[in-house]
């Protein structure tokens, strides 16, 4: 797969970084990077491909992606440093490897902030329409535009605090994350129509096809991404050959885990009139703008709908955070690698690679541009995704050849 030979050093080290992320703000850099935007919107857009059978997507994603993350975890632990995912097929194969899958997990990490970023305008027209175009489910430009660029630079100036400032803040911002899609699962278990699971003729009205569809194109793959952000803030993380696995490990299961609820009690607290002519019929304005505030709104519940557009807010822009955060290790680890320009490795005295900061923050403006809405984006980030993921079990069975007396704490 490489030109040259891959050395994989003993125990590579980072310069300039500081371990002060423990095992809570490892495990919520995951965890707040799954809990998005994607329970957003998700639960509608699967639902209108797969039928209630969406369910299973969501069982088929989560077996996928745990295997993913085992990966992960285990070469995590081996090998903790910055931007691991686009580290690993370097150590494992060399060069050509190496910068191919790395730019891929580079992609990946400075898409995802402008993707929160339209999550949060089309949510946010609600207050203020003039940000987002609901008819061409593009955000305005130039007022939706400007205030995009605001979110980022936001995202940017509290990457520059530090890292310890940028874990305590997605710590709280993700505690926020998964009481709220909690609290929408109980409140909308008591609105609960066994028969819409039937909707549009059977449990599966698009058969396996739909089901499939889903995962790639209805963002339910795309919203259990994430969880090796530990991964990439692996050269900050405390004691990283115990928490790394534990983190990775345990945000996968807590998001995994809400989404599949999130997608169950969505389908059976829609009115059965919405479901008349099956899932793909749902023409409530609301619903289509907002699914589960436009949802809460038909049901009556409007101090819910309330709250699900405030953290309409606060969970985008918390997953925003981090990944422009793991845009610039992402960048450290590739210039460490010698593939990016040395200024990508340049710290403060804070300890943050700031180049690879600010190059995340115009990048993320670049992609705004031809990609005007959130579904259109979540199509490129999937596809990058496939290509960064696959240099994970590449790399680990490399590894289970090339040096198997080396130490796997996990």
């Amino acid at each position: 797969m490489a030109t040259e030979q891959a050395v994989t050093p003993t125990r590579p080290a980072d310069v300039g970084l500081r371990r002060d992320v423990g095992l809570i703000g490892g495990m919520f850099s995951s965890t707040g990077s799954i809990i998005g935007s994607g329970w957003l919107f998700s639960a509608l857009l699967a639902a209108q491909a797969a039928g209630a059978a969406a369910i299973i997507s969501w069982v088929i994603a989560t077996i996928a992606v745990i295997i993913l993350a085992l990966c992960y975890a285990e070469l995590g632990a081996m090998y903790p440093v910055a931007g691991g995912t686009g580290r690993f097929p370097h150590y494992a194969f060399g060069s050509v490897a190496g910068i191919s899958f790395g730019f891929f997990a580079w992609l990946q990490a400075v898409v995802v902030a402008p993707v929160e970023c339209f999550a949060v305008l089309q949510y946010g027209s609600h207050f203020w329409p003039a940000v987002y175009n609901a008819k061409t489910d593009n955000i305005t430009f130039p007022t939706g535009f400007l205030v995009t660029v605001a979110l980022m630079a936001v995202f940017t100036f509290i990457n520059f605090l530090a890292i310890r400032w940028v874990a305590h803040t997605n710590s709280t911002l993700t505690w926020w994350k998964i009481a709220i899609p909690l609290l929408i699962i109980i409140v909308m278990f008591t609105h609960f129509h066994g028969g819409n699971f039937t909707a549009g003729g059977s449990f599966a009205p698009f058969g396996p096809k739909g089901v499939l569809g889903a995962i790639s194109t209805a963002g339910v793959m795309f919203a259990l991404l994430g969880f090796e952000q530990a991964d990439q803030l692996a050269g900050e993380i405390r004691n990283p050959q115990k928490n790394l696995p534990r983190a990775i490990l345990g945000a996968i299961l807590i998001g995994a885990t809400i989404y599949l609820l999130l997608q169950i009690v969505f389908i059976g607290a829609l009115p059965p009139s919405q479901l008349a002519k099956g899932f793909p019929g749902i023409s409530n304005a609301d619903i289509i703008a907002g699914p589960y505030a436009g949802l809460a709104g038909l049901l009556g519940l409007t101090w819910l709908a309330l709250i699900v557009r405030i953290d309409a807010f606060i969970s985008p822009f918390g997953t925003g955070l981090i990944y422009i955060t793991s845009t610039s290790r992402a960048g450290y680890g590739l210039g460490r690698n010698r593939y990016y320009p040395q200024l990508f490795t340049r710290t403060d005295r804070r300890g943050v690679p700031w180049f690879g900061l600010i190059i995340a923050f115009i990048f993320g403006l670049v992609f705004l541009l031809p990609f005007p809405s959130w579904h259109s984006l979540v199509k490129l980030i999937t596809s990058a995704s496939v290509l960064m993921y696959a240099g994970a079990p590449l790399a680990l069975g490399a590894f289970r050849r090339q040096v198997p007396e080396a130490t796997r704490p996990y």
